[in-house]
């Protein structure tokens, strides 16, 4: 089997696991996520920005992250599709949002580039415990991170957000999968 081949059958099987988790469970990882993410943005000066996303119905939800954030008085910027890549908006609860061209949720409004963001919050599939990040197959992620620094030459902090049991040993991985720093869990952080 070979890379490509071996990501299809991890993101099928990691989707159909996605697809059967109960409202109530989505709920509780909602609120565990959003503790443990306000715990790690403490350390932030106030006028730090963030980058999150706005999740889709089967993905861990960011929702009481980015409110919690926003109220603390921190900037959000959430992606939005331009064609093949991701342009980042300056998103607060309560704006207004369309749905985009893969029924993410997106904002209207300005432009911003990553060169200010202190923390970025990535979707994805899975992670394994070297850092490299399965994500839904599309490759936005992989092309807006490309220009981005790795944390330790000045860039954001990088960090998927998953559900506990989307840690894995290893992730089929090509040369262009970015490594994140971190994992986000309903049980905590992990650091790579």
């Amino acid at each position: 089997m070979n890379v490509h081949q071996a990501k299809a059958r991890m993101r099928s099987e990691i989707r159909a696991t996605r697809s059967s988790r109960t409202e109530a469970d989505r709920s509780s990882a909602a609120h565990s996520l959003a503790r443990h993410g306000v715990a790690m943005l403490e350390a932030l000066p106030h006028d730090a920005v963030l980058t999150g996303y706005l999740s889709l119905p089967t993905e861990p939800d960011l929702d009481p992250l980015i409110t919690r954030a926003s109220a603390a008085g921190l900037a959000v910027r959430v992606p939005r599709i331009e064609g093949r890549d991701l342009e980042w908006v300056e998103f607060s609860p309560g704006d207004p949002v369309r749905p985009g061209p893969m029924g993410i949720r997106e904002p209207g409004g300005d432009v911003h580039d990553l060169s200010s963001v202190s923390v970025m919050f990535l979707p994805g599939l899975a992670v394994g415990h070297d850092g490299r990040r399965l994500g839904q197959g599309g490759g936005f992620y992989d092309r807006a991170l490309s220009g981005v620094p790795a944390h330790d030459d000045g860039g954001p902090l990088l960090v998927i957000v998953l559900f506990d049991d989307e840690v894995v040993d290893a992730v089929p991985a090509e040369g262009h999968d970015r490594r994140v720093d971190a994992a986000l869990t309903p049980l905590g952080v992990i650091h790579f």
